[in-house]
């Protein structure tokens, strides 16, 4: 039975997600690199991997994509990829699920970081279509949170997305369009945008 390569400790997972929610990105890389050092053998890759919140299994890329720190977002990103193809799947620190299902772009849309967004997609590949716990995709908690730059952005430069917006007209409550089409059915309607909790912290 081939042995399980050692994990960080909790003081260490907390120490970088501290520091990735606080956008510290020095000491951010410090952490990083004492936590290396007292696990020899094991990527920053994969130290990043393990390093997850016990309760909510948020990342640090859930913590600087979540509050917008742009710089220590590109910074771990760099520690993960050489230049990526554009076809290029994504690494899977970018496609981890918080225990609500979330991934980092998630975090990034609904909480209105274009230049986050734009980063994960353009220079990582992220997904954008990945949904949550809830059945929701990127786009769609822009939407419901108002981040309207962030909801043009990726509609207009993603594929397989649709804008969702809600109603109670006619007993539709629900229209979804995709990307470059006219929501015909809808057209003249009083609607709504859904409103959805907010799921920073412990989400």
């Amino acid at each position: 039975m081939t042995p399980q390569p050692p994990q960080p400790t909790e003081d260490q997972t907390e120490d970088l997600l501290y520091f990735a929610r606080a956008g510290e990105t020095a000491d951010f890389v410090q952490a990083l690199s004492e936590t290396k050092a007292a696990l020899p053998g094991l990527t920053d890759a994969e130290i990043l991997l393990a390093a997850r919140d016990e309760h909510s299994q948020n990342n640090v890329l859930h913590m600087t994509c979540g509050n917008g720190h742009l710089e220590l977002t590109k910074k771990i990103l760099s520690l993960l990829l050489a230049p990526v193809a554009p076809d290029a799947p994504p690494h899977e620190l970018l496609s981890q699920k918080n225990s609500a299902g979330n991934t980092p772009l998630h975090w990034a849309a609904l909480n209105g970081h274009l230049p986050v967004v734009q980063t994960l997609v353009m220079a990582a590949n992220a997904d954008p279509t990945i949904t949550n716990a809830a059945g929701h995709d990127a786009v769609f908690e822009a939407e419901a949170n108002e981040k309207g730059e962030v909801v043009d952005w990726l509609l207009g430069h993603c594929e397989g997305l649709e804008e969702v917006i809600k109603g109670s007209v006619d007993g539709e409550e629900e229209f979804r369009v995709a990307a470059g089409e006219k929501l015909e059915e809808g057209k003249g309607k009083e609607v709504e945008v859904v409103d959805v909790e907010m799921e920073m912290g412990e989400n």
